[in-house]
Order: structure tokens, then C-alpha cells, then sequence
């Protein structure tokens, strides 16, 4: 395999993890993105040094990738064996828009499916029910062992199992039952599992199925056909509708907590389920037979099983993936409270067990599907409703927030009053988006406020990358660059992306002002119209609450003293160009005299960013200098006489006067 590597930065931002400490304690240096595409096996695998589940899945493996091209190769591993670690990040991310994520996930669907083929070979022998039910669970639970036992498949055996076993007992066993006996099972063996989102979307998911039933119970969805092509059609019709009932009953429950985990709620995977989920026991169905005829049967045969086995699971991408971009994910950019999420989460339980008491009486049952229709639509609405003040409209001062980016910049601002200001959006590539993982998760965190304006500085990768997710995602407005790169083809998918999410890109042809909430002013200062893109950096100067602070992009000497004319002393100065050697020269930084430096850097980059002269020079004119990289975001709130800051690393707030120390004079850069 090939990929970028990275030292463990720790990327400590609000509403973020953090996991580069976690990892340096655990001794690991550094990690790798891998390109899933350049995943190959060697030819001599090791027989030894793995477990038993490890090696199986393995040679399984193998298989897969000898006979099949590889993104179908890569989804079979993904559905059949749980491993995702080879489809690529468009793919993933189309099942996740499209709403059927799941089907990544060892679930019911699969564990369905494996019983169906054990019932037909069990039929196929004849053997007597105890034997075959025997058969059938030891296969079972053999499957969840060699898939890693993942909670999804823990909880789709142990409902199997119950149902399976009571009917063999002669007992009735309601799946209401199986599925708390399978909750507390799951949560008595590790109390930390109702944390794992996988489990979470997925008991909650069979929660909505199981309040959907009364559903489908009372339009009578369930009927046998009679004979004759009018009844085949109403069954058939029937089928179609018992779908639709589960799978709106299933999106419903997940509702709350998909807006929690993603910011949006995948809406097309109502109508998508009904087309993909076929598909998908028919793909299933081909691989475990193309499995068994790799392993057993004629190689012409298991070579015309392999072609069956592409041509379904091209088919399911491209079904699954021209689908989800029919309609967008329902944006939810302020977090939903989770007592919200647990009283709808309750609703739907009490609907369901009504639901089961209902079940052998007809007069209760128009009665158990008004619960179960009224609970799931407060669970589908729950994400959509209003909580809580507007955000950013009890914002008495202006807030700077420096994001940890890695190597890149991103600053978020509040404005006093409401709204609010991006300048740049860190980097993204195949394997890491910063707009998905640092700053919406922050904008989420910082109350779901929809940025009015963006400021794009210039036109590079670490300033421009997470802009396009933003975009997708309805955090943009309007967004200000400089035109540089016209002819680039990221340009493209910013501008496709902007128009998707409602907002517009403008490029300055000259310096601007703009009059904003609060009392607040910003003045965007073109750089250089020749010269490398760095010089062509905008600079963004914001007057709020007495304090001005300057956002200066990746300007180098030459942009310096091009913009220098036109710029006053500052209060903040978020340093340019990551704190370069080829910046902050003397006649910058006794221009501007800035009180606080933002330097954003990457943890151990290979620039060598921030150059020590630079921190130096800062210093010696009195500034606080703050690094993303040892600090993590850094928070300011900007007040008439100082401004008070707070970093991940030390959140305890801390004053700093705009008025300079004592040993300080403003033309000296030298104590």
C-alpha cells in the first residue's frame, strides 16, 4: 500500500477530538493515509503471527481481489467481511449522502441473507429442524467471529438466535424482546458500546422498524397472493409498500442521532432503500455463492460467478451513487440536544411495545398504529424543529477563533450582535477534508451560525481545500478571492459546490470595505496583481470593539511592503505565511505592532514553520505569541482595552492588554 504519512498532530478544535496525544501516549509515531486504490496482498502471505479470523478474512480476501475488478472488490470485502478500508472516500461518501450507509455494516440484511442460504442447504438435505437450527446458529455465530464482532452483527445474531431458539422450544419470542435482550447483552459485556455510533444508528434503526410494524400490520401489507396475475401485481405491491413503511420507519429513528454524528439527514434514503436494498440481497446472494464456487466448483463456473458478481456490484454503485445525488442531505447545522433525541427515542419504544400488545387484537390495532404514526413523525422532526436563542444573537464582543488546521490557515470570527466571518479553510486531500473534520464540527460547536462572509486569501491548497465541503453544505454565503488560478480545476468544483449550497463567489477586482453587525468594519487590501500567489494574498483587516485584527494570508516580503502602506497598527495579527523566514520582516512588524500573533502551523512540518527569528521579532516588540501547533485553536475575545484568550491546550481565559509593557516603545524593535 502507498499513502501520505503524518506525525500524530493532535488537532484540538471546538467540537472536535483529540487524537494525537492519544496516540503519542500509545507510543505510535506517526500514521498513513492509504491511497485504497494501491491496497494489494503479497504474493506469500504469512501463515503465522495472525489470528485464525484474521488469516480467513485474508485468503477470503484474496479471492475477491483475483476474480473481480477493484471497487467491486473493495464493496464485497466492505459487505461481506466488514472491512471498509479499501473503498474509496467518493464511494463512502455517496452511501452516506444517499442514506444507505448501513449497507457497509455487518447488520440484519446480512446475517438474513447467511441464514437464507444455511435454510436452503439444510432443506436441500433434509434434515430434521433441531439439526438444521443447530447448523444454521453455529454457522451464524461463526460469521460474527470471523467479521471481528462488530455491535451491528452482535445484535442481528442474538435476535436471530432468540427467535430461532424460542420456535425450537416451541416458544414465542417477540423481536421487541430479543431486541433488549440483545441492548443488554451487548451493554453488559462492554458498558462503553452505547457510545460507538455504529451502535447507536443501529439499535435505533431496528427501533423504527419495530414501530413501523403496526404500520403494515393495519394496510394489511402482509397478505399472501391467491393465485392469478391481479393478486401476484397486489402482492408485489404489497412488498413494495411493507419496504417503504420500514424503511421511513428506520430513517426516522436515526434521525436525531445522524444529525448529531453528520450535521444532515441523508432524506433521499427513503425512496433510495427501495431500490438498493433488492439489489443488494441480490449481490450478497452472488457473492456468498461466488465464494462457495471459487472454493468447490469449476473454475468456467466460478469465473461466470465473478462476472455476475461485477456486473451487480457496478450496477449497485452506480444505482447507489447517481441516486444519492438526486437530492441533497437535509442540513442541520445546529446540533440537536440529546434529551431531544432521547424522548423521540422513547416515543418510538413505547410505540413499539404497544404495538406488540396489539398484536393479537384487532380493536387495538388502528389504536397501536396511531402511536406508532405519531412517533416516528416526532422523531423525523426532531432535528428540524428550533431550539434554543439564534445563534450568535447574545454575542456582546467580537470572537476570534483560530482553528488547528495542521499546516494551513482557518480563522472563524463572531460578530457582536450575530453573523459571522470565515478567512481561508485549511487543507483537504483524498484522505483528510478540513472543512468536514475541523471547522464545520467547530461551527457546530460554536452554535450553527451560517457564515454570511468567507474570505478565500489566495488561491493554494492549504488555505482553499475545505471550502468546497463548506459550500456542499450550506456554511457559505458569500465568498471573497482574489481571481487568481482562473483556469484551475478546483475553481470548478468550488463554484459547483457554492451554487449547490445557495452561495455565490466573488473575486475583488480592488480594495473594499464592508459595513457589518455590531459596529464592526472590514476592509479586504488586495496584494500584488504580479508576482508568485502568495503576494497576491488579500489582506483582511476587522475593526470591532476598539481592537483591530489583521488576517495577512501567505503575504511574503514583496506583498508585505506592497499592502504595508495601506495598513495601520494592529491589535491581532495572525502572522504571515505560517511565520516564514520570508515574512514578518523588521518594517512589518514595527508597522503594525500587533499585541497577540497567531502563527497556524502543522505540528513537526517540514517547512520548519514557524522560523525562530520571526518568533523572535514578535517578542522583542512585547506580543503574545500563540501556535496552533502547541496550543491547539486559539480563542480570542476582543474587548475595548485587552482581549481575553483561551486555547484547547490551556482553556483557562487569560487578559492581555492592548497597552504595551513598559520596557516597550513603538519604534524599536530590539528591547
Amino acid at each position: 500500500m502507498s499513502g501520505s504519512y503524518r506525525p500524530p498532530e493532535d488537532a484540538r478544535n471546538p467540537g472536535g477530538a483529540a487524537p494525537g496525544r492519544w496516540l503519542a501516549a500509545l507510543g505510535i509515531a506517526g500514521t498513513i493515509a492509504v491511497d485504497p486504490l494501491s491496497l494489494s496482498a503479497p504474493a506469500d502471505p504469512p501463515e503465522r503471527g495472525g489470528s485464525l479470523g484474521a488469516i480467513l478474512r485474508d485468503r477470503l480476501a484474496r479471492q475477491l481481489a483475483a476474480a473481480l475488478s477493484p471497487p467491486v472488490a473493495a464493496l464485497t470485502r466492505g459487505m461481506i467481511l466488514g472491512d471498509r478500508s479499501g473503498i474509496a472516500p467518493a464511494i463512502r461518501d455517496s452511501f452516506r449522502d444517499g442514506g444507505t450507509i448501513h449497507l457497509l455494516s455487518i447488520s440484519g440484511l446480512h446475517v438474513c441473507i447467511l441464514a437464507g442460504f444455511l435454510t436452503l442447504f439444510a432443506t436441500a438435505l433434509r434434515m430434521p429442524p433441531g439439526p438444521s437450527i443447530a447448523l444454521e446458529l453455529v454457522a451464524l455465530w461463526a460469521y460474527v467471529a470471523l467479521v471481528g464482532a462488530p455491535a451491528s452483527a452482535i445484535r442481528s445474531a442474538v435476535l436471530w438466535t432468540a427467535v430461532r431458539c424460542g420456535r425450537a422450544w416451541g416458544q414465542v419470542v417477540r423481536p421487541f424482546a430479543a431486541w433488549g435482550l440483545a441492548g443488554l447483552i451487548l451493554h453488559l459485556l462492554d458498558p462503553a458500546s452505547v457510545l460507538d455510533p455504529g451502535f447507536q444508528l443501529s439499535f435505533a434503526a431496528v427501533l423504527g422498524l419495530g414501530a413501523s410494524g403496526a404500520l403494515s400490520r393495519l394496510s394489511g401489507v402482509s397478505g399472501k397472493p391467491d393465485g392469478g396475475l391481479r393478486s401476484t401485481i397486489r402482492a408485489w405491491g404489497r412488498g413494495a409498500w411493507s419496504l417503504f413503511l420500514q424503511s421511513g420507519g428506520a430513517t426516522a429513528a436515526t434521525t436525531g442521532i445522524q444529525s448529531r454524528l453528520f450535521g444532515a439527514v441523508p432524506v433521499i434514503g427513503l425512496l433510495l432503500n427501495l431500490a438498493v436494498i433488492p439489489l443488494c440481497t441480490v449481490f450478497m446472494a452472488e457473492a456468498i455463492l461466488f465464494l462457495v464456487l471459487r472454493a468447490a466448483g469449476p473454475p468456467a463456473i466460478a469465473a461466470i460467478g465473478a462476472g455476475a458478481l461485477d456486473v451487480s456490484g457496478l450496477l449497485l454503485l452506480a444505482l447507489n451513487h447517481h441516486g444519492a445525488r438526486l437530492l441533497a442531505p437535509w442540513f442541520v447545522p445546529r446540533p440537536v440536544p440529546i434529551p431531544w433525541v432521547a424522548v423521540a427515542l422513547l416515543g418510538l419504544l413505547a410505540a413499539w411495545a404497544r404495538a406488540e400488545a396489539a398484536r393479537g387484537g384487532d380493536p387495538s390495532r388502528s389504536s397501536a398504529a396511531r402511536w406508532s404514526l405519531g412517533a416516528l413523525a416526532v422523531a423525523a422532526l426532531v432535528p428540524l424543529a428550533p431550539h434554543g436563542p439564534a445563534p450568535g444573537a447574545s454575542r456582546e464582543r467580537a470572537v476570534v477563533v483560530a482553528l488547528d488546521v495542521g499546516q494551513g490557515d482557518a480563522a472563524w470570527i463572531g460578530l457582536p450582535g450575530g453573523g459571522s466571518m470565515l478567512v481561508d479553510a485549511g487543507p483537504a486531500d483524498d484522505s483528510r477534508d478540513a472543512g468536514e473534520l475541523v471547522i464545520e464540527p467547530a461551527l457546530r460547536a460554536e452554535g450553527g451560525e451560517r457564515v454570511g462572509l468567507a474570505v478565500l486569501s489566495h488561491a493554494h491548497l492549504d488555505h482553499f481545500g475545505g471550502f468546497a465541503w463548506l459550500a456542499r453544505r450550506r456554511w457559505i454565503g458569500t465568498l471573497i478571492e482574489n481571481g487568481s488560478d482562473p483556469s484551475g480545476a478546483w475553481r470548478g468544483r468550488l463554484r459547483a459546490a457554492l451554487r449547490q449550497g445557495g452561495g455565490r463567489i466573488v473575486p475583488l477586482a480592488r480594495d473594499s470595505s464592508f459595513a457589518a453587525a455590531g459596529h464592526t468594519t472590514i476592509e479586504v487590501i488586495r496584494g500584488l496583481e504580479t508576482g508568485g500567489e502568495n503576494d497576491r494574498s488579500l489582506a483582511v483587516t476587522l475593526r470591532a470593539g476598539g481592537a483591530s485584527i489583521l488576517f495577512a494570508g501567505d503575504l511574503e516580503s514583496a506583498g508585505e511592503g506592497a499592502v504595508l502602506p495601506r495598513l495601520a497598527p494592529v491589535s491581532v495579527l495572525k502572522a504571515p505565511h505560517h511565520g516564514s523566514r520570508t515574512s514578518s520582516g523588521d518594517a512589518w512588524v514595527d508597522r503594525l505592532h500587533p499585541r497577540i500573533v497567531l502563527v497556524s502551523c502543522g505540528e513537526r512540518n517540514r517547512f520548519g514553520h514557524p522560523d525562530r527569528d520571526v518568533i523572535d521579532r514578535y517578542r522583542r516588540i512585547g506580543a503574545s505569541v500563540l501556535r496552533t501547533d502547541q496550543e491547539g485553536a486559539v480563542r480570542i475575545t476582543i474587548g475595548a482595552k485587552g482581549g481575553w484568550i483561551s486555547t484547547r491546550k490551556h482553556p483557562a481565559p487569560v487578559f492581555v492588554p492592548w497597552a504595551r509593557p513598559d520596557w516597550v516603545t513603538p519604534s524599536s524593535h530590539i528591547p
